[in-house]
């Protein structure tokens, strides 16, 4: 798999963890078999299974994959105690764990490993409180975020372009599902007309593959109406939602610019959120508002049923006990 790094980091450095993955046998290369089946995923989902295996490499002291030929199940667990003795949130030793078996499945397959040191029957989910997990906002939250957008101090010079663009990232969000990096990457060629509905095309998905979404004809408007304030106010730019910082005027947002968007609304009406929530919320209320589960799996993009049905199935279970039609003693 190729190693994705962060801009501070320098070619040297790249190359010296690239090449601690380097085995002299014949055949495909560890790092190309991992490229080839996650060489289409997008940037971010390449990056954690690289980070998830580099973590693993630097605690186990692993130099060459050989090494890993005899690696026990039980050294898988060690590693995952580790991380739970670094005080990692459940969530993220979930997803690192999670990294690491497909990884190891990878290698397992290629030959470069004996056997899968990843055991699912030892190696179990960290239990996620409920609570802590991102959940859907209230409607009267939502309006509550655009009117503090509205009256919300922004610098005096470019408080127009930020006041609607903050409001429109907002709904974007909400009223398609899109993940944060997927608004980020969107470029205006990117919204086309199929018939009679508009939608965006997202080039940049975590699945890696090209998807489409319907926009709503008021989304679209508003749309509109942003593209026309953006060339009134002569900022020529191929993104949707581009920067509007003074020195990087027009460039394109990064997926953590969205995000602290949300966040900023958020904290503006008391809450602490990121931009998952208007994702989250958007399928939750569309499953509370009786639209067919593989509709709504569709729209969310989701490869299977069971992580739609997780993004309201404590609502539900609050909202429709069994246990409240039982006979009163």
């Amino acid at each position: 798999m190729e190693i994705i790094l962060p801009q501070d980091q320098n070619p040297e450095q790249i190359a010296a963890e690239t090449d601690a993955l380097e085995v002299q046998q014949p055949g495909i290369a560890p790092g190309e078999a991992l490229n080839l089946v996650f060489g289409e995923y997008a940037a971010n989902t390449q990056r954690a299974y690289a980070r998830a295996f580099r973590n693993l490499q630097e605690w186990a002291e692993i130099k060459e994959l050989r090494e890993m030929e005899n690696f026990e199940p039980l050294r898988m667990l060690e590693f995952k105690n580790h991380l739970k003795s670094l005080g990692k949130k459940p969530s993220t030793i979930n997803q690192t764990m999670s990294a690491l078996r497909k990884v190891c499945k990878v290698l397992t397959e290629f030959g470069y490993l004996k056997q899968n040191p990843f055991k699912a029957s030892v190696i179990r989910a960290e239990k996620v409180d409920s609570a802590t997990s991102k959940g859907a906002l209230q409607i009267s939250q939502l309006n509550a975020m655009i009117e503090a957008n509205l009256v919300m101090e922004y610098d005096v010079r470019t408080a127009p372009l930020l006041r609607f663009r903050n409001g429109l990232v907002l709904k974007f969000l909400y009223l398609t599902a899109a993940r944060r990096g997927e608004a980020a990457d969107l470029l205006w060629e990117d919204i086309v007309q199929d018939g009679a509905f508009h939608v965006a095309v997202l080039r940049h998905t975590k699945s890696g593959k090209e998807q489409r979404i319907k926009l709503r004809r008021e989304l679209h408007e508003d749309l509109t109406d942003w593209r026309t304030m953006l060339q009134g106010s002569d900022i020529d730019s191929p993104h949707v939602f581009p920067s509007l910082g003074f020195r990087t005027l027009g460039k394109k947002m990064s997926g953590k610019g969205i995000n602290d968007i949300i966040s900023r609304l958020g904290k503006a009406i008391g809450i602490d959120i990121s931009a998952h929530y208007l994702r989250h919320t958007a399928i939750t209320l569309a499953l509370e508002l009786g639209e067919p589960l593989q509709k709504v799996q569709s729209y969310a993009r989701h490869a299977s049923a069971n992580t739609t049905i997780r993004y309201f199935h404590d609502r539900q279970l609050l909202e429709k006990n069994p246990t409240d039609r039982l006979p009163l003693i």
